[in-house]
Parts: C-alpha cells; structure tokens; sequence
C-alpha cells in the first residue's frame, strides 16, 4: 500500500501499512465514515441525507448489523457506499485468540458478501479502536488495513447532543481527516445535514476512505 504523503499511518517492522489514521495534511478531502453495531436507528434518515447530498461514505458493518437488517445493507451497497468490515460482534479484540478475530472478520465478509456480492475487503475498523502488536498482525494477514480515526463526534456519549456534535465535527476537521459517527445516533443523523454543508463551504470535499488513501495492493 502506498498511503498518500503525510498521511498518518503505522507499519509493520518490514514496513507493511498496518493502520491508516488520516489522509495527507494538504488534501482538502475528508472522510466521512459510519459504524454499523447493533442497533439500525436512523440509518435510513442518514442514507437520505447523504443521497439527498449525492455523497458515498465509507460504512463500518458489524455482522450482527447485517443479519439483522439486511435490506438497509443492500441499499447502502446500492446507494454506491463503500462496506467495510466492523467485526461480527463488536468485541474487544485483544482479548480474543487469534483464531476468534480470523471467525469474527470472515463472518461479516461472508455475510455481507453475500447479502450484497461486495467484499468488506481491503478496510476494517477495530471495535473499541482497541488493537495491539497481535491484532494488528492477524488484521493484516486477513487481508486487512486498519482504520481509525482523526476525530472522533462523540455521539455516541450519553451527553452528546445534537448541537455538539456539529460543532465539534465543524471546528476540528483538517485535511485528510477521517471523522467517525455511528449509525445509531439520533444526533448524528440530525446534525449531518449542516455537517456537510459546512464542510463543503469551508472547501472539503466529502469521500470514501479509497478515494482518501488509495486501494491497498
């Protein structure tokens, strides 16, 4: 993988890119991405806004997610948005066996895989953004890179509202920054639509995590 100059990422000692953190300090793009874990919530009213915006994202699918509503799966593969694998489960993975992070990625591969024929393949994010060493070995030779996070909304804290969640996303997105929401929040979901707007009247450009980093090979 060749990650764009800048951008923020850790390799492996034979220098193979483990994790991607943000695209390059001078692109204006940014990107956008949604954690799918358990619970829909208003997945559908954030797939509206984004079509209403003409703007693909980069989904972070759970297994349990994709078994339990797979008719939104198959509309956001169809809405052209980028799947990525979440994990089965949403565990923390450092304190699973290497064998039992190999059966939590494949389960929603194949899930998804056959829900909709697209792979989660190349792009995973850690459940928790918890890793080490050893998980991001086993990642890695699942076929995976790692993506965390430049900032974190914070919608997903049992005080966030609405209101905080844009400003924070609005006053703390740079170049290259890979921001992370949730599908299940309501405040998300309400504050998307100034999100975008402000960010496109600031000069961002709103993309997947391919567009922002390139495809791994």
């Amino acid at each position: 993988m060749a990650p764009p100059n800048g951008a923020a990422v850790q390799r492996s000692p034979t220098g193979v890119v483990r994790e991607v953190a943000r695209g390059a300090p001078d692109d204006a793009r940014v990107a956008l991405t949604f954690d799918c874990g358990s619970v829909m919530g208003p997945s559908a009213s954030i797939l509206d806004t984004l079509r209403r915006f003409g703007l693909r994202v980069t989904i972070f699918m759970t297994g349990q997610y994709a078994e339990k509503y797979p008719d939104m799966v198959r509309r956001m593969v169809a809405e052209g948005h980028e799947m990525a694998n979440h994990s089965a489960t949403h565990p923390d993975f450092t304190k699973m066996t290497d064998q039992q992070i190999r059966d939590e990625l494949l389960y929603t591969e194949e899930l998804v895989v056959g829900l909709t024929g697209k792979s989660t393949k190349p792009w995973m994010r850690m459940p928790f953004g918890a890793r080490n060493e050893r998980v991001w070995n086993v990642v890695s030779a699942e076929g995976y890179t790692s993506v965390f996070w430049s900032l974190d909304s914070g919608d997903w804290l049992p005080d966030a509202t609405t209101a905080a969640v844009r400003s924070r996303v609005l006053e703390r997105t740079t170049n290259g920054g890979i921001v992370v929401h949730h599908c299940a929040a309501n405040q998300t979901a309400e504050a998307l639509p100034a999100i975008i707007e402000g960010l496109q009247a600031k000069g961002h450009r709103i993309v997947t995590i391919t567009e922002l980093l390139g495809r791994p090979g």
